[in-house]
């Protein structure tokens, strides 16, 4: 009874410190506030060990991902715009944007990762901290320094912020390259100016959008959560940080060593059809069970390429269930019925396929319907064959079809009225319901960037676009060009909910193929314009307002952040026409080889939609009904959160992925969610916190480095693996047996 007594006695003074600490925090996020406004450093909250919350005080925070990652201390006193900023951001982004120019050109991609850059800018950025003068100059009255003092979180942040803004290349730098290479059109320095108008337009849709798809609390946007953790890792006092860096570069190293194998050494390791080993010699367990070539059915993978398909360390987990049970749908139920029912002959074609085919089954000979200038030649089309695909792609476009315009209806149904609600409170210049949010009263002193700068910018670039256009010779009128942007605004709400929700980007490319192929047919730069401006457009403004809810959190001010966001964007689209520029000159016309017939081929291809395969604007209707249904029984059941248990858009996108991604991706990447972000989220809540984002970054690093150093020394240089059993021709050995149809032989 003694020791009873005393371990009750311990374990009340726990609960009495644990009290008071709340308390104590609870107070601290007043004076926080209040010293933000008075330029006063406010110190850190460090959570005990088995905290599940990085901080007491967000307890009630509507979005747990959020409460276990991202802290609310903000210290206005920190350096941003400093000259070790410019130095940096203007070094990593030229040189990641060289990487991925270069190898854009190349059978196989690389680029510079983020987290590549984070770990590289760390170190660089405490060099400099450390080796720069402190010597204060002044300049037409403004002082600065080289070094104004340590390396903090938000420069180091906005290093990110810059090489996001151009990390990939621009998507107008391939039909650029093809106008000059096919269409004999010599391209100048002024294509520079159709880059930046492809990049800037979007700014000025943020700018319109980010009151209701950027500072709302439930819209978090899953994929900055991991950058978050990993520069507060980075920068938290020195035992902690070498506790979570020291996790990371074991995880790192384990995923490095680890990926040698099934993506060189023992290459079955990356698909293990279980289904087809087991009905070994089967044709009809082949197409089930088979991942490359089949529905996938039990098929799983060791390979971290493959396992983390649907982010699942990143992404909440009733999203990736969601998606995950779109695809099951589709890829284990619908398409095996519909392809040994051989609906549409689907047996004539492979099972999973997003190749095209002629009627007699065998790839589609392109050149056949091309004119000698790249033109579709629809009398030649209509001589030769309609182009045909696998039941399962054509469904891919209806599931397209379906979930995109489903996005719109859901997106005003269960956000419209908030998001109404705050637009009409901001115009009356009082305080929206998202005010109270305790990020938001971190950083309310900051100032915030007036809506005229993108309007302006918004009109520059649209000033530019048409320039442009008209003096490029892309054959696009300014109406086509109002029409697709137009689109890409009407879709940046309902796309920039779900990103910011459910880490998914219903975005245009299904529409832009639609628009640029029925507005402009045979014109194929007319419709490698559309293409570019409706894809590229929405893609860059859902990009930018991630980057901004990244900004919030590492609570940098608007207007630094903007600045940032501006300067990695400008100098990406300079760097990308001076790499293409160097490439085409050496190369040539051998640089891109299948760039002629692709947009001619585009605006054919959409042809055989309203015959063969009508059916798939079908989804059009399907999609808003299925989301009208939901969103009845919701009011039906307002205690059922069908936006999380059952989201029709986010299933259909789900069916979406496949089959232009290979089913093997399927079940690992759906059994890792359920492990991280169910079972150790929900009973392992302080590890979750402490390790689960540094895990899943460490993997895609170790993992990517790997590959990185493939290329270079494997693959560039020709060398291939001793060939063993693990290796064979089929490497999964799933063996096809001799019985399937022709198809798929």
């Amino acid at each position: 009874m003694a020791e009873k007594n005393e371990i009750g006695i311990e374990s009340q003074e726990k609960h009495r410190d644990k009290m008071a600490k709340t308390e104590g925090s609870n107070n601290l996020v007043d004076s926080q506030c209040a010293s933000i406004g008075e330029g006063h450093v406010v110190n850190a909250f460090v959570p005990d060990e088995d905290d599940d919350l990085i901080d007491p005080r967000l307890k009630d925070y509507p979005v747990p991902l959020v409460a276990k990652t991202v802290p609310l201390h903000n210290d206005p006193s920190e350096h941003i715009l400093t000259f070790r900023f410019w130095v940096l951001a203007g070094f990593w982004v030229s040189l990641g944007c060289v990487i991925s120019t270069f190898y854009y050109f190349k059978p196989y991609s690389t680029t510079l990762s983020t987290v590549t850059v984070q770990l590289l800018s760390w170190w660089t950025g405490n060099s400099l901290a450390r080796w720069l003068p402190t010597k204060r100059f002044t300049t037409f009255g403004y002082e600065w320094t080289l070094n104004p003092g340590p390396w903090n979180t938000k420069e180091h942040a906005l290093i990110v912020v810059a090489v996001w803004g151009s990390q990939h290349t621009a998507y107008g730098l391939g039909p650029l390259t093809a106008l000059e290479l096919y269409y004999g059109h010599k391209i100048n320095a002024g294509a520079i100016m159709f880059l930046l108008s492809t990049q800037l337009i979007g700014y000025g849709f943020v700018g319109i959008f980010r009151d209701i798809v950027v500072r709302p609390p439930k819209i978090f946007y899953p994929v900055v959560l991991p950058n978050v953790a990993l520069l507060n890792a980075m920068h938290k006092n020195p035992a902690l940080t070498s506790r979570s860096l020291r996790y990371f570069a074991i995880v790192t190293i384990c995923a490095f060593c680890w990926a040698w194998f099934p993506s060189l050494i023992w290459p079955m390791l990356g698909s293990l059809p279980l289904l087809c080993y087991i009905g070994h010699g089967n044709w009809i367990a082949y197409i089930l069970g088979s991942g490359s070539q089949g529905f996938g059915i039990l098929n799983i993978t060791l390979d971290w390429n493959y396992a983390s398909f649907f982010s699942p360390l990143y992404t909440p987990l009733w999203s990736t269930a969601s998606q995950v049970a779109g695809a099951v749908f589709a890829c284990w139920i619908l398409y095996p019925i519909l392809y040994f029912l051989n609906i549409n002959n689907s047996m004539k074609f492979p099972a999973m396929s997003s190749s095209t085919f002629d009627s007699t089954g065998t790839s589609f000979n392109v050149s056949r319907v091309l004119t000698a200038d790249g033109r579709g030649n629809f009398t030649a089309l209509h001589d030769y064959s309609l182009p045909y695909w696998s039941t399962s792609y054509a469904m891919y476009f209806f599931w397209g079809f379906a979930s995109s315009a489903g996005a719109i209806l859901f997106a005003l149904l269960w956000y419209g009225n908030e998001s109404w609600s705050a637009l009409r409170q901001l115009f009356r210049g009082r305080r929206a319901a998202y005010d109270d949010d305790p990020y938001i009263q971190a950083t309310k002193n900051f100032s915030r960037v007036p809506h005229w700068w993108y309007l302006v910018l918004l009109v520059i670039s649209t000033g530019l676009a048409l320039a442009s256009l008209y003096g490029g010779g892309w054959g696009l009128p300014w109406w086509g060009f109002l029409v697709i942007t137009m689109v890409s605004l009407v879709f940046t709400f309902p796309s920039g909910i779900l990103f910011g929700t459910a880490n998914i980007q219903v975005g245009m490319s299904f529409f832009s193929e639609l628009i640029a192929g029925a507005l402009f047919p045979g014109q194929p730069k007319a419709v490698l314009a559309t293409l570019v401006f409706g894809r590229q457009v929405l893609d860059q403004t859902l990009n930018l307002c991630s980057d901004y809810k990244f900004g919030f959190y590492m609570k940098i001010p608007e207007k630094e952040l903007f600045v940032a966001q501006i300067y990695g964007t400008l100098l990406g689209p300079f760097i990308n026409y001076g790499v293409m520029r160097l490439i085409i000159d050496g190369i040539g016309v051998e640089t891109l080889t299948g760039a002629k017939s692709s947009a001619s081929w585009l605006a054919l291809k959409s042809r055989n939609f309203y015959s063969t395969y009508a059916y798939i604007f079908w989804g059009f209707l399907v999609g808003p009904l299925l989301v009208l249904t939901a969103y009845g029984v919701q009011r039906w059941r307002p205690t059922w959160n069908l936006e999380h248990y059952c989201n029709p858009v986010v299933m259909m996108f789900g069916a979406t992925w496949f089959p232009v991604y290979g089913t093997t991706n399927l079940m690992t990447s759906a059994i890792v969610a359920f492990v991280f972000m169910g079972y150790i989220q929900r009973y392992h809540g302080a590890w979750f916190r402490k390790y689960n984002y540094l895990t899943g970054v460490g993997l895609d690093c170790g993992t990517q480095i790997m590959l990185t150093i493939m290329v270079f020394t494997i693959s560039l240089t020709n060398t291939e693996f001793p060939v063993w059993w693990g290796n064979s021709a089929v490497t999964d050995r799933c063996f096809p047996p001799s019985t399937l149809p022709q198809a798929m032989q």
